[in-house]
């Protein structure tokens, strides 16, 4: 794919979204970004009682694409880039609680996602919910499954062959268990 879309073009256009969005890097070695944005979809409740509403302030996980390939290209064995992700994911998370408990004035109620990659997600605190809205996930579904299949070595292959990659979920957790997991809360 990147033949047909050469890598320092879509890397610019990556970097123009970034800006765009206005996706924060949480730290120069993290592939984990965020965003803040209103919640735009129903109520969301959660298992520690915890209620998303339609404009409250969200934290959206985002990864960056070119350091999780640079990440691919370095290790190579796909075990041990499971783990390396995972850990990744945990470093990423303590950076979010970090920037949250650095910005108590933000009020965010939640962290989420939208992600192939929801299996296991349970495990780092997160709560798995389908997306409800069938174009929402189809777009998403599509959108994905580009980016696995441009960045990642084994390309389409990856993307279009595992059954676990079918299609994206949405992942969710209360700042509290987010404070709970990965730090303490400002008020602490």
């Amino acid at each position: 794919m990147r033949r047909l879309l050469p890598l320092s073009l879509f890397s610019r256009y990556e970097a123009w979204w970034a800006r765009r969005h206005g996706l924060i890097d949480l730290a120069p070695h993290s592939f984990v970004r965020l965003e803040l944005r209103r919640h735009r979809g129903g109520p969301i409740s959660l298992r520690d009682g915890a209620v998303v509403r339609p404009g409250d302030l969200v934290a959206e996980i985002h990864i960056d694409s070119l350091r999780l390939a640079h990440l691919y290209e370095r290790v190579r064995d796909p075990g041990r880039m499971g783990l390396r992700f995972g850990r990744g994911m945990a470093e990423g998370l303590r950076l979010v609680a970090q920037y949250l408990r650095d910005h108590p004035e933000l009020h965010v109620v939640a962290v989420h996602a939208a992600t192939l990659y929801w299996m296991g997600s349970e495990r780092l605190g997160f709560e798995v919910h389908p997306i409800r809205n069938p174009l929402t996930r189809f777009a998403l579904n599509l959108w994905q499954k580009f980016l696995l299949g441009y960045y990642h070595p084994q390309g389409l292959r990856r993307a279009f062959g595992r059954e676990r990659l079918r299609e994206p979920r949405e992942v969710w957790m209360s700042v509290r268990t987010l404070f709970t997991r990965y730090g303490p809360s400002p008020e602490e």
